[in-house]
């Protein structure tokens, strides 16, 4: 279960822009129908509407502990990637890996469908290995 305590100094933000985000690119991600997720105020990611449906319906048939296994697994490995250098990461796998850390904790979290993702924050606690979910009206 993702926790209730802020970290400190999370090791990572991932960030599900409001619909009305005066961002062009944002904008233009929406008007695809497709969802976008920023990845540490660093780069700007789409999940495309088809892979989030698809994630989404395989993460329904998971158990709680596989869930929070691959959380921890997605969330450990991001955090290495943007701690040692982004610009040398393959931008395929940090992509990949913060678009299942952020599907995982919006299931996790008892989002019932990808069209109910709402603007938020996810802060990644390294320390706990273990998300933090903030919500915005």
């Amino acid at each position: 279960m993702p926790t209730t305590a802020v970290p400190d100094a999370p090791a990572f933000t991932l960030t599900c822009p409001a619909k009305d985000s005066p961002d062009h690119e944002v904008q233009a991600i929406r008007a695809r129908g497709n969802l976008p997720l920023m990845i540490d105020d660093r780069l700007l990611a789409e999940i495309a509407k088809g892979d989030l449906a698809e994630s989404w319906e395989t993460a329904v048939h998971l158990p709680a502990t596989a869930l929070a296994d691959m959380s921890r697994l997605a969330g450990s490995r991001l955090a290495n990637v943007l701690d040692d250098n982004i610009s040398s990461a393959d931008l395929t796998d940090v992509v990949s890996d913060a678009a299942v850390l952020f599907l995982l904790a919006m299931r996790r979290a008892g989002v019932k469908s990808p069209d109910d993702i709402g603007p938020c924050t996810l802060l990644w606690d390294e320390e706990r290995r273990q998300e933090l979910i903030l919500k915005r009206a």
